[in-house]
């Protein structure tokens, strides 16, 4: 979680809103800003939604409630599936600014699905207490980046309106790094959380040493 924190962070920072203010132009510099700080704070809502009745964050033995209805339940992990999906057409739509951005998106999509494999699973446990569907909705959210991908091959954009959904996308990116991966591996290795920051780092010089050979 601490190196995928790094990667997605700095795909973020140093490849996609670079990207996006040139694709948008300097006289909408505002905009890109803007639009990058509402897809944070959306993904931010979105986050607090999900574990706001979850045990991911319990200490052991401590209580988190009365279960949810198994319809609300299962919301959670749907919507990390939904979440994956729109991963899916950020690298699409990576792919279509240029190969450089397309490689370093694909490369940083990859690192955090892992940990939202484990989440999904985590909360499609907790809605349920049954292995299958838990199954399900991780063979789902493996599909959905895919699903996400092929979908935006099917939408044509212009260079101003791709360079704002490139914003968008880094504001979710730095949300997933800097407010959900890192402080989750934290809270599960409290005494290390300095070497995690570290791991954080090195997943951030992996995508810049990226950049540098495929730029």
């Amino acid at each position: 979680m601490a190196f995928a924190s790094g990667v997605v962070v700095a795909t973020a920072v140093a490849d996609l809103l670079p990207e996006a203010h040139t694709l948008v132009g300097a006289e909408r510099v505002l905009d890109v800003g803007l639009v990058a700080l509402a897809g944070y704070l959306a993904f931010a809502f979105i986050e607090a939604f999900i574990h706001q009745t979850s045990f991911e964050h319990a200490e052991p033995g401590e209580s988190v409630g009365p279960r949810r209805r198994r319809l609300l339940a299962v919301l959670p992990p749907a919507s990390l599936i939904l979440h994956s999906t729109l991963d899916g057409v950020a690298i699409g739509f990576g792919f279509v600014a240029g190969e450089r951005v397309g490689i370093l998106v694909l490369l940083a999509v990859l690192a955090h699905d892992f940990a939202d494999g484990i989440n999904v699973v985590t909360l499609a446990l907790e809605a349920s207490r049954g292995v299958p569907i838990a199954i399900a909705f991780l063979l789902a959210d493996a599909a959905a980046p895919v699903a996400g991908a092929a979908l935006s091959r099917l939408v044509s954009i212009e260079p101003a309106t791709l360079g704002l959904l490139l914003a968008w996308f880094s504001g979710v990116f730095i949300a997933i790094g800097a407010g959900h991966l890192l402080p989750e591996a934290q809270h599960h290795d409290r005494l290390g959380a300095p070497r995690l920051v570290a791991i954080a780092g090195l997943g951030a010089v992996v995508v810049l040493a990226v950049r540098a050979l495929v730029g």
